[in-house]
């Protein structure tokens, strides 16, 4: 019944926004099969903004490039929800970074650490691209590395 639901849920979509979909959820996939397979410490090299060009080019004008930063958004939540592995944030993260670069829109992956209530340390990663959170900070984690 939950399948049918998703299913029909998808079926409401337009066609970008399916192919939106798609490509965050293929995405996530990807990275955390990096992040399985490859030692952390290449995962900045491997997910560096690599944009080619003088400079970043946002999608001609500003109105526009925040229009598709919230579809990647909305398309990197949509494919969340169904992501199979358990360190969402850093998968979203990462998959977010990939469609950004894509559409050569500049982003910042941003890597910290709080303590729980219990005075355990806790990680979390979050994206940035120009004034948007794609996957939000959520918290007062204290940043430790930025790529």
């Amino acid at each position: 019944m939950k399948l049918y639901a998703g299913y029909k849920k998808y079926s409401a979509l337009r066609r970008h926004e399916k192919m939106l979909f798609l490509e965050a959820f293929f995405c996530q996939l990807w990275a955390g099969l990096i992040i399985k397979i490859i030692p952390f410490r290449y995962t900045p090299v491997l997910y560096a903004a690599k944009l080619r060009g003088s400079g970043f080019m946002v999608h001609g004008d500003t109105n526009s490039g925040q229009e598709v930063i919230g579809e990647v958004k909305k398309a990197i939540e949509r494919a969340g929800i169904i992501s199979p592995w358990k360190n969402r944030c850093l998968v979203e993260s990462l998959a977010a970074r990939r469609m950004l670069n894509r559409r050569r829109i500049p982003s910042q992956i941003s890597l910290g650490v709080a303590l729980d209530e219990n005075k355990e340390l806790i990680a979390h990663a979050w994206i940035r691209a120009g004034d948007t959170q794609i996957v939000s900070e959520g918290g007062d984690y204290r940043e430790m590395y930025l790529f």
